[in-house]
């Protein structure tokens, strides 16, 4: 409560501040379940949704999965990954993004590598290349919740969680959530 104890509101009340605000309330991890079970009975289930978490194919776990697909020793497989920088130096007042593409283009063993006689190395990179960025994984959000006015299924599309078909789950991220104008509780 800020009133109550004279805190500052300007983390949620400042016009500087490009997103919306969410909710933090914190509750131990065996307590979780419960909050959520009470606020879906007090809003109803079609109102309350766990928030989605979409995991990506980051660039040396691509190099990683598409090689051992590819069936290339293990040994290359890490000499590749090895040469991947954990980042760029800065061009212009900014770090450019490490992706496979920019590293075959700076690094001349991945260049080499990328356009080698050797199909199995070549063809690593090129489709490791291709997957990066890519979905490899969906969970759902540690504690982030959504509860909506009216149904949820009215502002974004929803599923079942797979080990609680009765908990419903955004298939929006918690940074796309706000742009349908929900706000996100923590």
């Amino acid at each position: 409560d800020p009133l109550k104890y004279d805190l500052l509101f300007e983390r949620f009340l400042n016009p500087d501040r490009i997103s919306m605000p969410d909710i933090d309330i914190d509750f131990d991890d065996d307590g979780r379940g419960k909050v959520l079970e009470w606020v879906s009975k007090k809003y109803g289930k079609e109102r309350v949704a766990q928030i989605v978490t979409y995991g990506t194919m980051a660039t040396k776990m691509a190099i990683k999965d598409v090689a051992r697909v590819q069936k290339l020793p293990l040994s290359e497989s890490d000499r590749l990954t090895k040469l991947i920088p954990t980042n760029f130096p800065e061009e212009n007042g900014k770090a450019p993004k490490v992706t496979i593409k920019k590293c075959i283009e700076r690094i001349p063993e991945l260049k080499e590598a990328r356009y080698s006689d050797n199909q199995q190395l070549s063809d690593t990179l090129k489709y490791a290349e291709m997957l990066e960025g890519t979905v490899r994984e969906v969970g759902i959000h540690a504690c982030g919740v959504i509860i909506g006015a009216d149904d949820l299924t009215n502002f974004v599309p929803l599923c079942t969680d797979k080990n609680n078909e009765n908990a419903l789950v955004t298939q929006y991220e918690g940074s796309t959530i706000e742009t349908v104008g929900l706000i996100k509780m923590d």
